[in-house]
């Protein structure tokens, strides 16, 4: 391994940075794929909390008389209209009018004893009609869920770059899958070079050489590729993260002499289904990376 790594020197390449790793401390274990979103059904809406209403006797229950203490009322206002009646009739009894004194006080009887029984059943109605519905009872915020493992890996990560953002990064996981591609198309990994680790570099050129060594070139077309963030830890001194890459692209091989296609198709999408890890040295620093794990792409050890 010495050996290599001192003839890769010779060449120009960068030597390989001790407990850079390809995945550090869970090399040997599976990457997490992304955890299933949480579906809400909303087709069916939510009972209404709706209170009781106060019980009310219907109309046909309710009774035509007034109490006793419901007369002081009607009492009160005839003995009003009496006084008034008196001192109106008072200053006119010398002309002639065709009520009476007894039909007056009558009249002013009938017209409060029905204005009040109006009110009251104005009244009645109001308050069946308003009837207090109680507000739904409060609901108690969900417990806080419990942090993941890639929350928890953010967080430390964040302990010495503040601003970093696993969403974010995730964007350029799918860009940097496409760039990797593209150098394989073009059969040119140099153009990567300062942007891998230099495991994954060698990996790169291996795959560029073999192919211009066998006459054959690579074709890629419609990439069509998301990526999320599903792992991220450190290791030591080192930050590492790895994105899930899926969707699908138009990917066959042909030979160079006879443009005859010997793997893929030129027509039937390819699946792609990639794990690519990141590591840098902790801190505000650029990351490189480090294997592309999957179905599809290079297969790094």
């Amino acid at each position: 391994m010495s050996g290599s790594s001192s003839a890769e020197d010779a060449r120009g390449r960068p030597p390989i940075e001790p407990g850079a790793g390809r995945r550090g401390s869970r090399s040997a274990s599976v990457p997490a794929r992304p955890e299933p979103a949480v579906v809400v059904d909303t087709s069916s809406p939510l009972p209404r909390a709706v209170g009781t209403p106060r019980e009310t006797p219907g109309p046909r229950y309710e009774r035509w008389w007034l109490s006793p203490r419901e007369w002081i009322g009607p009492l009160a206002g005839l003995a009003a209209g009496s006084v008034l009646a008196r001192l109106w009739l008072g200053e006119l009894r010398h002309e002639a009018t065709g009520i009476g004194v007894g039909g007056v006080l009558l009249l002013g009887a009938v017209l409060v004893f029905a204005v009040r029984l109006i009110l009251r059943r104005w009244g009645k109605l109001r308050s069946i009609a308003a009837a207090v519905v109680p507000p739904p009872p409060p609901t108690e915020p969900p417990p806080p869920s419990r942090p993941t493992q890639l929350d928890q890996g953010v967080r430390d990560i964040r302990r010495t770059d503040r601003g970093f953002d696993p969403a974010k990064f995730a964007g350029y996981a799918g860009m940097m899958f496409r760039d990797v591609e593209n150098a394989r198309m073009a059969r040119d990994a140099g153009r990567l070079r300062d942007r891998l680790t230099p495991a994954m570099y060698a990996d790169l050129l291996a795959f560029c050489d073999g192919l211009r060594t066998t006459g054959r070139s690579l074709r890629l077309n419609d990439v069509e590729v998301t990526a999320e963030t599903t792992e991220a830890w450190q290791d030591g001194n080192r930050d590492y993260l790895t994105a899930y890459v899926a969707g699908a692209m138009l990917s066959h091989t042909v030979e160079d002499a006879t443009g005859e296609v010997v793997a893929g198709s030129r027509t039937k999408p390819t699946a792609v289904e990639a794990f690519l890890t990141f590591t840098r040295p902790a801190g505000l620093n650029f990351w490189m990376l480090s294997i592309i794990q999957g179905a599809h792409g290079l297969r790094g050890k």
